[in-house]
């Protein structure tokens, strides 16, 4: 069975791995470590989206992510700053969804100026699995309304003012630290 995310410290971090938190790989990346001494999220970032990818790079991915140390598909999204075409990328991002549904285990969503789309996919597709937003930095407003359509956020610092207009079960904490700190995603 897939751990309560609730229960990790940070749910999103990358080349960090331990009980306390989820480190984000991608598909060409090992897993590493025993089931409760390291856990996973693994996806498609949307800046490795500018080529092709190949029907094998979902064929392991979706392998991956039937691992019971992976807790989550992604760090999968929309970026509309970095990245190939926005329909590549959302050809990509949903297809990813589709994997979370298949193996039950929440979304983790990269988003950079499309939450407009991001809303209108999530409300199209009608995910069963959570979608959380990670590295959220935006309004209240925008907050409100990601929480209102089901979605989960994912904070870097605390946010009193997103805190006090989203649900408590859709709150996550997370750093997006790197271990080499030179490195920036």
């Amino acid at each position: 069975m897939t751990p309560d995310l609730h229960r990790f410290a940070d749910i999103h971090t990358h080349g960090r791995t331990g009980p306390s938190m989820v480190c984000s790989i991608e598909p060409d990346e090992p897993l590493a470590g025993d089931y409760g001494s390291a856990w996973y999220s693994v996806g498609i970032h949307p800046w490795n989206t500018a080529g092709d990818v190949p029907d094998e790079l979902f064929d392991r991915l979706e392998a991956m992510v039937a691992d019971a140390r992976v807790v989550a598909v992604g760090e999968a999204g929309l970026d509309a700053l970095r990245g190939g075409p926005a329909e590549h990328q959302e050809a990509i991002f949903m297809r990813q969804a589709a994997i979370a549904e298949k193996v039950g285990k929440p979304l983790v969503v990269h988003c950079v100026r499309r939450y407009g789309r991001l809303m209108e996919l999530h409300r199209a597709f009608g995910p069963r699995q959570l979608w959380i937003v990670h590295g959220f930095r935006g309004k209240p407003e925008l907050a409100r309304q990601l929480a209102a359509a089901g979605m989960g956020i994912s904070l870097g610092e605390a946010r009193p003012d997103i805190e006090a207009v989203v649900p408590p079960g859709l709150i996550f904490r997370e750093t997006d630290e790197w271990k080499d700190k030179g490195s920036e995603r």
